[in-house]
This record gives structure tokens, C-alpha cells and sequence, in this order.
């Protein structure tokens, strides 16, 4: 199943996150990241579980607030 719709918007959702906490882009590094691999984040590249829980660590938003509305109804399928 192709998830590239959803990696966008919750790159778009990191960016807000980020600003919101007046954060620059460097300094995800103090959170372990390096700045080029966030940067792919936000521009909505895959990424893995482990990293998601990760950002909402580092966001302090719970993984479900990150995903909210990306996918409608429990068996998974997308909005349109």
C-alpha cells in the first residue's frame, strides 16, 4: 500500500509542530537527529516507527495527536 499522501502530511504536521515550539531546524540535533535527515521528514519521506515515536518524544505530543485523521475507520482505510 502506497502511504505517500500521509508521510506529507505528517511532515507538514512536524513543521507546524516545530514552529509552534519555536524550534529551528538545527536544533534536532540535541534530539538525536541529524538536520538533512529531519529535513526529509518534513518533506514527507517514509520513515519507520521507531523515528515516529521518537518525534512525538521530542514534539511531547502523543503518537495518536501525530496521526489524527490520516486514516478514517479501523481497518485502515485512507480518507479521500
Amino acid at each position: 500500500m502506497d502511504y505517500k499522501k500521509e508521510f506529507k502530511q505528517l511532515g507538514e504536521r512536524y513543521r507546524k509542530l516545530r514552529h509552534q515550539l519555536d524550534m529551528v531546524q538545527e536544533d534536532v540535533l540535541d534530539h538525536g537527529f541529524s538536520v538533512r535527515h529531519y529535513q526529509q521528514l518534513e518533506s514527507g519521506r517514509p520513515h519507520s516507527l521507531q523515528t515516529f515515536f521518537r518525534l512525538s518524544k521530542m514534539f511531547k505530543v502523543d503518537p495518536e495527536e501525530l496521526i489524527k485523521g490520516l486514516v478514517d475507520g479501523r481497518d485502515g482505510n485512507r480518507k479521500r
